[in-house]
């Protein structure tokens, strides 16, 4: 095999690599948007102030939460085992000055 035609080859690999390193680094950063970022756009963009707090009070008025946890027997023998973290002496105010 003739060497320019393999230099030719590694340098039309490499232009490709990168093009498509480039490509994909343009999509991640600038191409993907979400679809709630466009509806939360969309939504403070809408009507006054008061009528999007309604709109989030409506939205939050159907959220629930599963109390049964803490009535469980395990949740109630549950013990607090964290360490109580000793008060240390406070150094210099100013630790570059001159001692």
């Amino acid at each position: 095999m003739n060497p320019f035609a393999a230099k030719n080859l590694n340098i039309t690999i490499s232009a490709v690599a990168i093009v498509v390193v480039l490509s994909g680094v343009y999509w991640y950063f600038f191409g993907g948007i979400s679809t709630s970022a466009t509806s939360l756009s969309e939504t403070s963009a809408q009507g006054s102030g008061t009528g999007q707090i309604f709109l989030l009070t409506s939205e939050i008025a159907n959220v629930s939460f599963d109390t049964s946890l803490l009535s469980d027997p395990r949740f109630a023998v549950l013990k607090d085992i964290s360490t109580p973290i000793a008060p240390e002496p406070q150094g210099r105010t100013d630790p570059f000055a001159p001692i």
